[in-house]
């Protein structure tokens, strides 16, 4: 928490409204936590190595926490799926960065701002293959291009219904080459730099949650 944020009570009563209205089953809401804070941090440090202020870098972190927020109202039989999404499942799933913004935006203060931002712009790409609206380039806000790919490495690392995780060599191979799934153009090539550069202190920071 930093003077960034409006202060610990505005981040509970987020918490309280936000998972009161949802529609996933506890260990469904557990994962979805677990997956968040993971990213939160790998944020945090990927940001503060890009050289952005201690107090952003943790504002980041904190908002980044949140990019998901949406998927609690996605159904937990599609989020939860053990194989492959339809195309209107996965319609359905790509629609959880416009609700996490729509949930977010309606509370007060820079913070809450903040991760409304990364919610709704952390699945855009560089080469503008992304969603929800097709961003290039610099017009993808540099906190969602961060937590683009901390998301990333973690869903590539954890456990999935439909996968094992991968090691964080693999993980990294992807985010900085890409393969038959993820274009070497889908992340910025500055941030792609300094997880290169801090790729040990990463997976420290990630292992805390897994």
């Amino acid at each position: 928490m930093t003077a960034f944020d409006n202060g610990p009570q505005n981040e509970a009563s987020w918490v309280t409204k936000l998972e009161a209205d949802t529609v996933l089953n506890d260990d469904a809401r557990f994962r979805l936590k677990t997956h968040q804070n993971a990213v939160g941090d790998v944020a945090e440090v990927i940001a503060r190595h890009m050289g952005v202020s201690k107090g952003m870098s943790e504002a980041i972190g904190t908002a980044a926490a949140y990019h998901d927020v949406g998927k609690l109202k996605v159904p937990e039989e599609i989020l939860c799926k053990p194989g492959r999404l339809t195309q209107d499942e996965f319609a359905v799933m790509r629609g959880h960065p416009a609700l996490g913004h729509d949930m977010l935006i309606q509370h007060v203060g820079r913070l809450a701002k903040l991760a409304a931002s990364i919610a709704l712009h952390h699945h855009e790409s560089m080469d503008g293959t992304g969603y929800p609206n097709g961003l290039t380039g610099d017009s993808i806000p540099i906190e969602a291009r961060i937590v683009g790919i901390a998301d990333v490495y973690d869903a590539l690392r954890e456990d999935r219904p439909y996968r094992g995780g991968m090691t964080h060599e693999k993980a990294m191979a992807i985010i900085l080459e890409g393969d038959e799934r993820t274009s070497r153009d889908k992340f910025c090539p500055l941030v792609k730099r300094v997880v290169e550069q801090h790729d040990t202190e990463i997976a420290q920071h990630w292992r805390h949650y897994h």
